[in-house]
């Protein structure tokens, strides 16, 4: 039996492979994203200063000649590393029982969680769903709200309210990535129960130290006020709280059989 605390360290290094085996294919990817990306952009951006994004007393201003062409070429470069990531794990999903590295390192895995189709589908699906969630939750509660908080605290002291594109834009766009992967914890939970990585016990007996962590770190983000500091945290405790919960009716399902 392979030591449980090798095999992360043998899968990164099977998806390094990987990668090096599929670097022409990832660049020539890459190139197209980054330019569809860079023709979409324009289309966002106008978007997102027609939104509710953007405060009653607000403005958003441009301080450098080629800021709105660097903002462009950022958020296609984020677009495209989010299409080259997504398509190299459904590929080593897909491939991965093809590849020989990566069939060693998951051999002591449960075959539930082995490459294959089946599994490529659900984590397709589950990071689809769940990064929609984030999306959502993002845009119509957090955003909004430290957005219009940042507004009136500028106000408050008799302050207009001023922002730069790139930094305004950046800010959004940071927010809506940490949501999306702040979502993503039930399947990341979840793959590291079933793989047996970790364990039920060690996540139940240190639930007061993630809860902590997770309101430290929502603190450290969010405004300082109660309410910036639950809506930043409840959905991670949320997320962890319900995924430890279905595992366990799963497993008793599964028992039960």
């Amino acid at each position: 039996m392979r030591n449980q605390e090798e095999v992360p360290f043998l899968i990164i290094r099977s998806l390094g492979e990987q990668v090096r085996l599929r670097i022409g294919l990832l660049g020539f990817v890459g190139l197209i994203c980054i330019t569809g990306g860079y023709l979409l952009a324009g289309g966002a951006i106008e978007w997102l200063l027609s939104s509710s994004f953007l405060p009653e007393g607000a403005e958003v201003v441009v301080l450098h000649p080629l800021e709105v062409v660097l903002l462009r070429l950022k958020i296609a470069g984020y677009f495209a590393l989010a299409v080259l990531f997504f398509s190299l794990s459904v590929d080593v999903l897909l491939r991965g029982s093809k590849l020989e590295s990566i069939r060693e390192s998951t051999a002591d895995l449960s075959s539930a969680f082995r490459p294959h189709i089946g599994t490529a589908i659900f984590v397709t699906l589950a990071t689809f769903i769940l990064a929609a969630l984030g999306v959502f939750y993002s845009f119509e509660f957090v955003i909004p709200m430290l957005l219009e908080y940042l507004t009136s605290d500028a106000e408050s002291v008799g302050l207009t309210t001023t922002w730069q594109l790139e930094a305004w834009a950046g800010f959004i766009v940071s927010l809506t990535g940490a949501c999306i992967l702040v979502f993503q914890t039930p399947l990341i939970i979840f793959a590291l129960l079933r793989t047996d990585l970790i364990s039920r016990a060690s996540l139940s007996s240190r639930r007061r130290e993630i809860w902590f962590a997770t309101a430290a770190l929502s603190a450290f983000l969010s405004p300082p006020d109660p309410v910036s500091l639950m809506l930043i945290a409840l959905p991670v405790i949320i997320l962890m709280e319900g995924t430890l919960l279905i595992d366990s009716l799963f497993l008793e399902t599964s028992s039960q059989r």
